[in-house]
């Protein structure tokens, strides 16, 4: 974007967890500011509606009725900028949100948003499947972009050309959302004493409380905490010889989404084991990049019982094959 115009504002929000600030990234660029309006608190949607409040009163105090062209990512700003009179709206879809409601709130977000990408001026998806699964009857193609969650890497991290093999080392990576998957790995792990574990990231307090009380108890499991995207990321992988992207095949949103592991993954070269029934899953097999099981401890440990180092340096050796525009720019 910064290359197309030569103006660009960017306005955003910080979360109370994830305060790595990448956001800095942006005075890289001569051409681009950025503001933050607030701090979003999970669970408090008053301190939401606040902050979105502030940001329109901000775009109209700053662009009045002037032509604007703006970018917005995820459906709460999409509804937000239909009141920013006078504006070309480019939507982009990373996460299907109203998949997550059920009943009547269901009923009612789902037309909402089609509505608003409908009317939009372009869609920008970072996951073929969503547009597949639930857009491709409502937004025409030549108004669709697909935009997936590539690997920026500035220059700072590079692929591995070696994989760890002294054991298999599972890594965990991003933001803890599935309880009871993480659990049934916990229990894998703790089971089979040939493999190790290692978290980083943050999420859900109840989750990171379990991982850490693993880790005290475990020394073949070890808890992180948040990291540096991407500075951190090779050091990551460098400690690790298979990506653990299992997530909750019973969401709808996660059966269509393709989460940024997997371009991880294939650019520094990582196994990944993907969860069945998934789009990424689907990709990561198709592509030779890893494999996939289900959600359940039972089948996360037959797997992780009968995966092999060797099994693991070949795959690494397959994607090393891989074109790397695909994960990274």
């Amino acid at each position: 974007m910064s290359e197309e115009f030569e103006e660009v504002e960017v306005y955003g929000f910080k979360r109370n967890i994830h305060s790595v600030k990448n956001y800095s990234l942006f005075e890289t660029k001569s051409n681009i500011s950025y503001k933050i309006i607030g701090t979003f608190e999970d669970g408090k949607y008053f301190n939401r509606f606040w902050n979105y409040l502030k940001l329109i009163v901000l775009l109209y105090s700053k662009h009045g009725l002037r032509k604007k062209h703006l970018y917005v990512v995820g459906i709460d700003l999409r509804m937000i900028s239909f009141f920013i009179l006078n504006s070309k709206i480019d939507y982009v879809i990373s996460d299907i949100v109203w998949l997550y409601f059920k009943g009547i709130k269901k009923k009612i977000f789902k037309p909402i948003d089609l509505f608003l990408a409908r009317t939009s001026n372009k869609v920008i998806f970072t996951s073929l499947g969503f547009y597949e699964a639930y857009y491709k009857n409502d937004v025409p193609k030549e108004k669709v972009v697909l935009n997936e969650n590539l690997l920026a890497t500035y220059g700072k991290v590079h692929p591995l050309e070696n994989l760890r093999s002294d054991g298999i080392h599972i890594a965990y990576i991003g933001a803890f959302r599935y309880g009871e998957i993480i659990d049934n790995l916990l229990n894998a792990v703790k089971k089979n004493k040939q493999l190790n574990l290692n978290f980083y990231g943050d999420g859900e307090s109840e989750i990171v409380h379990t991982m850490k009380e693993y880790a005290e108890e475990y020394d073949r499991i070890t808890y992180n905490g948040a990291f540096k995207n991407p500075d951190d990321l090779q050091a990551i992988y460098e400690q690790n010889n298979i990506n653990f992207v299992v997530y909750d095949n019973r969401l709808l949103n996660e059966r269509v989404a393709m989460p940024n592991k997997f371009y991880e993954s294939g650019f520094f070269n990582m196994p990944i084991l993907c969860a069945t029934n998934t789009y990424v899953g689907q990709r990561a097999v198709e592509q030779g990049m890893g494999w996939t099981c289900d959600i359940y401890e039972e089948s996360i440990s037959e797997f992780f019982d009968s995966i092999t180092i060797s099994e693991l340096i070949d795959c690494h050796n397959r994607i090393k094959t891989l074109d790397k525009s695909q994960f990274n720019y």
